[in-house]
């Protein structure tokens, strides 16, 4: 014991019978095995959470609570870089060698990422000395709405601006004033499958808009458009003014299941007392909603937390989009009505609700003249579908 105790390459933690020892791993460039954690908090102050020590076996340990973990704890794992903007990310900093596609990242890839350049992922924590430095130096420069454009080209380019949020369209983040965004945009384009994108964010906006009016909180979106493209601008809220943040953690992070979808997570969730029961009605709710507006992209990652106490509490609805109708990858556009919506067992109580949701938002579509006469007419037959 005397040997383990002394040697450089032991880690201890926990205290008295529950003592532990776990040899540190090295890996490849990555010179340290101990990562500082930083938290910011709503005012932009900077705390530390600890350090996050590397381990054998492909663990980690977080201390001081001395937690440990198989890979990377869940909520530095769910702010990596992912969707669009993620897979900008190793083009923009070659110098960290990391594979061109994320799905071929290991957690060495993910931390390697994180501690080098991740001052501007999602979230609130940082993590590594140099990550915490270039959080410290980032410029706060504003932009305006007519700056847009451009900032579209560069994004166009292979050098988008802002963090690599998810979700798999193309998007920019930037600071209007003292609001961070995330705007999404489609180029405008004389081809059906260029104006069925353009479509779909109108759509989002509209989606958005109705989620809210019926008592559950949503992203504010709104619909901005120039001469080459059309925007969706939606306010991040997990950023307070210019420099604050907030922890979000995903469904897919929070439940254990990722075959389960929003409503049977959602009463799994409310059993284990991890969310209240309102939440849980809302979450039901916002997958029925999506069911009956031709939201086919309901995974796990669109849906975040605010975690808490030993509770988590549901964050605004995002990213409810009309995927049903989304181009296919040769660029083919259908615009059949969209297939029967059927009840689940965990949406019986809020269907009738969600479904008069729904046809309010397929009626305003079909009444919205930024749409394309082919998209509002899928609306009026849809909104059939939805009363019948």
């Amino acid at each position: 014991m005397r040997t383990v105790r002394d040697s450089p390459e032991v880690v201890r933690f926990g205290r008295a019978r529950a003592t532990r020892y776990a040899w540190q791993q090295r890996w490849v460039h990555l010179d340290t095995v101990r990562f500082p954690v930083l938290q910011i908090d709503a005012a932009g102050r900077a705390e530390s959470a600890g350090h996050l020590v590397t381990l054998a076996a492909r663990q980690t340990v977080w201390l001081p609570a001395g937690t440990l973990h198989d890979g990377l704890p869940m909520l530095i794992s769910d702010a990596r870089p992912s969707g669009f903007l993620g897979r900008h990310f190793a083009l923009q900093h070659a110098d960290l060698r990391l594979p061109a596609r994320l799905t071929d990242w290991s957690d060495h890839h993910v931390l390697l990422a994180m501690s080098r350049r991740g001052e501007d992922l999602p979230g609130n924590l940082l993590i590594g000395d140099e990550s915490f430095a270039r959080w410290q130096a980032l410029p706060l420069s504003s932009h305006s709405r007519l700056d847009y454009p451009t900032l579209a080209d560069a994004t166009i380019a292979g050098n988008p601006p802002g963090s690599s949020a998810g979700g798999e369209r193309p998007k920019f983040g930037v600071l209007v004033g003292e609001r961070h965004l995330l705007v999404k945009f489609a180029t405008r384009g004389p081809g059906l499958a260029a104006r069925r994108w353009c479509d779909l964010l109108v759509l989002e906006s509209l989606a958005l808009q109705l989620v809210a009016e019926h008592g559950v909180d949503a992203a504010r979106a709104e619909i901005i458009e120039s001469d080459r493209y059309c925007f969706l601008e939606s306010e991040r809220f997990d950023r307070v003014g210019t420099r604050g943040r907030v922890a979000v953690l995903s469904l897919a992070a929070a439940h254990d299941d990722l075959a389960d979808n929003w409503g049977q997570a959602a009463v799994r969730l409310c059993e284990r007392e991890r969310i209240c029961e309102e939440d849980a009605r809302r979450l039901r709710w916002l997958d029925a909603f999506g069911a009956l507006t031709a939201n086919t992209d309901r995974h796990q990652y669109n849906i975040l937390f605010f975690p808490g106490e030993g509770a988590l509490t549901l964050a605004p609805a995002f990213d409810h989009v009309a995927m049903h109708y989304a181009p296919s990858s040769d660029s083919q556009v259908q615009s059949n009505p969209m297939p029967l919506p059927v009840q689940t067992a965990e949406t019986l109580d809020v269907w009738e609700s969600a479904r008069a949701a729904a046809a309010e938002f397929w009626s305003r579509a079909g009444d919205d003249h930024r749409l394309s006469d082919d998209m509002r007419q899928v609306a009026s037959r849809n909104l059939n579908v939805v009363r019948a």
